[in-house]
């Protein structure tokens, strides 16, 4: 089927902004926004951020997971500051250990990357009290107001944050570009733990209207007098959070699970908006969940909350989509958004505070793994390897997407998230270049493929593009996909491409570009210029004209395209299988970037690789040779390495794992605990004291030993889970002493399966223009 755009438009209208964000540190970087985005220096800078909670981690692994982060394609981390995680017990603040906000700041910056924070003082994030301290409840003043007794403590608290960051602002070179103010403020009320369970009530959720506003400049000015004069102040947008005009960005997000929807009532969640084209910068747009009350066109559309996967909570059990995470992606950039940010990016384990478990009610106590892209032990998930190609465009080519203003088909604003059928697919352009979006997901929605698609784009100037040409696009189900087309690549023109443009390498005899196809459907490209040859392996290759070639790719073989022209570099263009595209890593060694296959996560500690290796004994990875424009394969074997641990059967939902868990750790980075069961909720202990804990979904439960290395007690660990219950609940009014409950139905209680694998870093050493052992 053909679909057909009009792109024959204007280029986007972009002025300087009316935030009075922005500066400029003594090295003379710059930073600033225009309406439409962020600059740095001046020019479009697309910001990829990824929440990553220091404090729900060990600071020992700090610096590792900050360097996947990077290597995963993010250059802003964002991090809560849990005013309940420092100041637990009044006046008595922590700051070291797995609290060392300076530290982890530091390693940010020594990782080049920068660094927003989320100082609340209400956070949320499924904390105890969304944040708040329990001693800051039952006083004269309700928490989130304008009560001068509340406000007063709210200043200590950020006085002490601004200890913390002295010197690591960015007006100091330092890496803290951004500070975000209050969360969620009438959006997510503070629920008091200490009391919820007497009625799940929720205390004050904020202030409104002219006393929200108020609420906002004093924070702001708070954060000020603390020391964190930062270039950017942000709040969270939705739930009619008041906004400082021109003060504050205001951002969004969005999530494909949303377990707060799920009641007994309630069961079954419904499909989100999320999966639908819209456009976020225009006035006239229709926009079910974005109604801001500034003109849209006014400030760039940007995220902190996009859902990088989510917690389960008691009432709502589910395993997150991978593809979700990259479809939400590119449909936020499709609508014009040019600052993204996922929640969570990387998950973490909830300490255990003086006072209890610090966790919120309605989630496991101790895990907060969030199904997130980089799990709670380190695991690069395979939402990860599915979002880094994409990531990596944005790295190189945002600033040529930037600019660039969204275009709809007429259909775009009648397709509901429950339409399985139509096709979904949006542009970006110019009028002239621009890049094509197509998105086949939708959150709880099963959605069909499409079979022999093609696109006209009328172009300015009367010009037409239409594509493909000699082969077929395929979408399948849960695809999405960027498209680009009239793509510059050193002076050739692409003109269009049925494959997805990730990276680039470049020397003084050729530059190589790496694109990315889509599983079983072929891609097509079609250059112009003027060319001496050109070739490629594995493909057919058709001349339209002196200046026009035409070559198609079967998607399931990755193949090189060499194209030599007259007096200039060669172009090399890498197109790649779906499969081999999400084992690429982008690494910077000794000052020389460099592409590496590996399946397998990597992390750069200096002039060194290492590989992540859970379990493998057989490893292989190949690295991309700039010169050749070939890969060079490695394959490395590692001593088999059992991990010894007995199992104990107490009954069908109770075992104990034993093992000696210093032995079992000798040479490993991690042990990693596998456990299938079923049921209802999952405990571990050790001395009876509960270590982790999981609400069943389906999905094996993971541990990781070397965290509570120093818990485990006598070399036990004691697994329990409570049962699954299919049934109903019957009430007995006429019990002799109180209502009864009577359970009708089927309970499952049982462990099925436990395996321990142990994770290993293999180092590489870079040796001139590969890496070896």
């Amino acid at each position: 089927m053909e679909y057909k755009l009009n792109a024959q438009v204007s280029t986007k209208r972009i002025y300087r902004s009316s935030l009075k964000l922005g500066g400029v540190n003594p090295d003379g970087v710059t930073i600033g926004f225009t309406n439409y985005y962020m600059e740095i220096n001046g020019s479009p800078f697309f910001a990829i951020c990824g929440e990553f909670h220091y404090s729900r981690y060990p600071e020992s692994d700090w610096e590792s997971e900050i360097a996947k982060m990077k290597l995963s394609g993010i250059n802003v981390i964002a991090t809560y500051i849990f005013w309940n995680h420092h100041e637990e017990i009044e006046s008595v603040f922590e700051w070291k250990g797995n609290r060392n906000l300076r530290r982890f700041i530091e390693l940010c910056s020594k990782q080049g990357l920068y660094i927003i924070l989320r100082v609340g003082p209400f956070c949320h994030g499924e904390v105890r009290n969304g944040g708040l301290p329990d001693w800051l409840f039952g006083r004269t003043f309700d928490v989130r107001s304008n009560d001068e007794g509340y406000l007063n403590y709210v200043r200590l608290f950020f006085d002490q944050i601004g200890k913390q960051a002295e010197g690591l602002m960015f007006r100091d070179c330092g890496p803290v570009i951004g500070i975000q103010l209050e969360n969620e403020l009438n959006a997510a009320a503070a629920l008091w733990e200490m009391t919820a369970k007497q009625g799940d009530e929720y205390l004050n959720g904020g202030v409104s209207g002219h006393e929200g506003i108020e609420h906002m400049r004093h924070l702001k000015q708070f954060v000020v007098s603390a020391g964190m004069d930062a270039p950017i102040y942000t709040s969270t947008g939705w739930g009619a959070a008041p906004w400082l005009e021109d003060e504050v960005l205001p951002l969004y997000g969005g999530y494909a699970y949303t377990p707060w929807s799920i009641s007994d009532k309630n069961p079954h969640q419904k499909p989100t908006g999320e999966y639908t084209f819209v456009s976020y910068h225009e006035d006239e747009s229709q926009t079910v969940d974005f109604k801001p009350p500034y003109s849209k066109s006014r400030y760039p559309y940007a995220c902190c909350e996009m859902g990088g996967g989510m917690q389960t909570w008691y009432l709502s059990r589910f395993q997150v989509d991978p593809e979700s995470v990259v479809a939400m992606t590119l449909v936020k950039i499709a609508g014009g958004c040019n600052f993204i940010g996922y929640y969570m990016f990387h998950g973490g384990t909830n300490p255990f505070g003086k006072t209890g478990y610090l966790n919120e009610s309605t989630t496991p106590r101790i895990t907060y793994d969030f199904q997130a892209p980089i799990g709670e032990f380190g695991q690069i998930r395979r939402s990860s390897h599915l979002l880094r190609p994409l990531l990596y465009f944005l790295k190189h080519f945002g600033e040529r997407l930037a600019p660039l203003g969204t275009l709809l088909p007429e259909e775009a604003a009648s397709i509901r998230p429950e339409d399985s059928s139509s096709l979904r697919y949006a542009v970006r352009t110019d009028g002239h270049t621009g890049y094509l979006f197509i998105n086949n997901y939708q959150d709880h929605v099963e959605m069909e493929a499409h079979d022999n698609v093609r696109f006209t784009i009328e172009l300015a100037e009367g010009r037409s593009l239409t594509f493909p040409q000699r082969s077929v696009l395929r979408v399948p189900r849960h695809a999405s996909m960027m498209l680009p087309f009239n793509f510059d690549m050193d002076g050739l023109q692409l003109n269009y491409a049925t494959a997805q443009p990730v990276t680039y390498l470049e020397s003084d005899e050729a530059v190589t570009y790496f694109f990315a196809m889509t599983k079983d459907s072929d891609g097509e490209l079609s250059v112009s210029g003027e060319l001496l040859h050109l070739t490629a392996e594995w493909c057919v290759v058709e001349r339209q004209q002196d200046d026009q070639h035409t070559v198609v790719v079967p998607w399931d073989k990755s193949s090189m395209i060499k194209i030599a022209r007259e007096g200039m570099r060669e172009v090399r263009i890498y197109v790649m299988t779906a499969e081999e595209a999400s084992t690429l890593w982008e690494v910077e060694i000794a000052g020389t970037r460099r592409v590496i296959f590996s399946e397998y996560p990597i992390v750069v500690q200096g002039d060194n690789l290492e590989l992540i290796v859970n379990g493998q004994e057989n490893v292989t990875y190949s690295e991309f040779v700039e010169e050749s424009g070939a890969t060079l394969n490695h394959s490395i074997e590692l001593a088999s390495l059992p991990i010894p641990f007995e199992l104990k059967t107490i009954s069908e939902h109770k075992i104990v794992l034993k093992l000696d868990v210093e032995e079992v750790l000798q040479g490993n980075d991690d042990v990693l605990l596998k456990i299938e069961y079923t049921g209802n909720v999952g405990y571990a202990f050790s001395g009876g004291q509960l270590i982790h804990d999981h609400f069943h979904n389906g999905a094996p439960w993971e541990i990781g030993l070397s965290r509570f290395r120093d818990q485990v007690r006598n070399g036990e660990i004691v697994l329990e889970t409570t049962p699954l219950r299919q049934g109903t609940l019957v009430f007995d009014a006429n019990a002799t002493m109180a209502v009864e409950q009577h359970f009708i139905g089927q309970k499952q209680a049982v462990f099925h399966r436990v395996t321990a694998s142990p994770v290993r870093r293999v180092s590489l050493v870079v040796d001139g223009l590969q890496t070896s052992i």
